[in-house]
């Protein structure tokens, strides 16, 4: 059997060259479509003329502050909601404090301190 001979490898420059071209050439291209794609066009002039578009509610939106300190007065006032079944609104800490001082105000059972210091023995 005989050996084949390689042949010597090639680069040919030329080609390499034209190929590294070709792909800036490209590159470039869509660089500058996407520059032309986002960059926002000139301030258009703002015609003398006042918009028939009322602005007043927008410009005295407050963003939904109003309406949260409306909520928050509420939360913190005490109030009935039902005189006769005798259902009050009372703010959160109140309630907290009434609750820890008198557990039956939520119809825990009232365990005596010293029955439960003698259950505990």
């Amino acid at each position: 059997m005989r050996d084949a001979e390689q042949g010597g490898e090639q680069v040919r420059t030329r080609s390499v060259w034209r190929a590294g071209a070709a792909g800036v050439a490209i590159t470039a291209l869509i660089v500058a479509v996407a520059w032309w794609r986002v960059v926002p066009p000139a301030a258009a002039v703002r015609p003398p003329d006042a918009s028939p578009i009322e602005r007043g509610l927008i410009e005295q939106a407050s963003g939904g502050d109003d309406a949260r300190r409306a909520g928050l007065r509420r939360l913190e006032r005490t109030e009935w909601i039902d005189r006769a079944a005798g259902v009050v609104r009372i703010p959160i800490d109140r309630a907290i404090d009434a609750v820890v001082a008198d557990p039956a105000l939520i119809g825990a059972p009232v365990v005596d301190r010293d029955d439960a210091a003698e259950a505990g023995r």
